[in-house]
């Protein structure tokens, strides 16, 4: 009988501190079953719920071993049964690795249902692959979850952050005027504003809704992409116009926000929430399509890169420079 094939790969076996828990060494390759591709990696993205997930000691662990990451980009090495659209040596990124199984992107090989496999353009490194999965399709969906951008005045608040960035683009892309914030300072600023944002003003500043007011007229926003829904609802409120919507995507400072529903009713206000794991195949199809017409005008803001080897380097440092950009772990 011959010995099974095995790859590199870091995992770990309880939650705890990077430097604690996470183990980096040699396992089994995983073969693919049918409408599976098996994919050779090449790059791996750490997003925010990943580390967050294995630094979480309270929680009980969701597998009795977990290859963690979600994103990644390579070269699809197989096929099972029922997959007749991709072939050995196409380039390929992937996302949802992890969502719900065991074995993720930080290893050399992953096996994942032919819908989480998505081309990957002509043009694009594989560390830039990595980036487009999770931040990417949040961003796209954040833009059009609400509608078409195209001649809206759209509010993205925080974007440096990678979802933010990504937001800037695809709203601009889609024919928005953005205005867009940041609490990181001038040269962040700058930085935002050669991702495509007609204004860039200072999150932190006492008088941020009456500059964002005096940039539409008096009238408001059409729509606010919100990384912080609850500490800034207050703020969202004062600026959105008659009919506008408000697309939450995390909740940084507290799990819930109150909800008063005489003056958003009397205005037509909209609330979406967003958690891409959950979207509909036709959704995440048509975030994919989208995010692929669009990807070679894209920057993708990469913070810090590491080898596998080095994975718990890797959350260490992603944990500590989330607003740098994408954290990305190379084989």
């Amino acid at each position: 009988m011959s010995k099974p094939e095995t790859m590199h790969a870091g995992w770990y076996e309880r939650m705890g501190a990077a430097h604690d828990v996470i183990t980096f060494g040699e396992m089994e390759r995983p073969q693919p079953r049918e409408n599976e591709v098996l994919v050779r990696l090449h790059a791996s993205g750490i997003d925010p719920s990943d580390y967050k997930r294995r630094a979480n000691t309270r929680a009980k662990m969701e597998f009795p071993r977990i290859i963690p990451h979600s994103d990644g980009a390579g070269i699809v090495a197989a096929v099972g049964p029922g997959v007749r659209d991709l072939r050995e040596g196409d380039r390929v990124w992937v996302f949802h690795a992890q969502w719900q199984r065991p074995f993720g992107t930080a290893a050399e090989y992953v096996a994942l249902p032919r819908t989480l496999v998505r081309p990957l353009p002509q043009g694009l490194s594989f560390a830039q692959g990595a980036c487009l999965g999770i931040p990417a399709m949040t961003g796209y969906r954040a833009v059009h979850v609400a509608g078409a951008p195209c001649g809206k005045t759209i509010y993205v608040a925080g974007a440096t952050g990678r979802v933010g960035a990504y937001a800037v683009q695809f709203a601009k892309r889609g024919g928005a005027r953005v205005i867009a914030s940041t609490g990181s300072g001038e040269d962040a600023r700058r930085e935002i504003a050669r991702l495509g944002a007609d204004v860039v003003l200072d999150r932190k500043a006492p008088d941020l809704a009456a500059r964002i007011l005096a940039e539409t007229g008096g009238e408001g926003v059409d729509q606010i992409v919100e990384v912080d829904i609850s500490g800034n609802i207050a703020l969202d409120e004062s600026i959105l116009r008659e009919g506008g919507a408000i697309v939450s995507f995390g909740a940084a400072t507290a799990p819930s926000v109150p909800i008063a529903q005489g003056g958003r009713r009397a205005r037509n206000m909209s609330l979406h929430f967003i958690l891409v794991y959950m979207l509909s195949p036709a959704v995440i199809d048509a975030t994919c399509n989208g995010i692929n017409e669009a990807a070679d005008g894209l920057v993708h803001r990469i913070g810090g890169t590491f080898a596998l080897e080095k994975l718990a380097e890797a959350h260490a440092f992603a944990e500590t420079t989330s607003g740098s950009g994408h954290v990305i772990v190379t084989m």
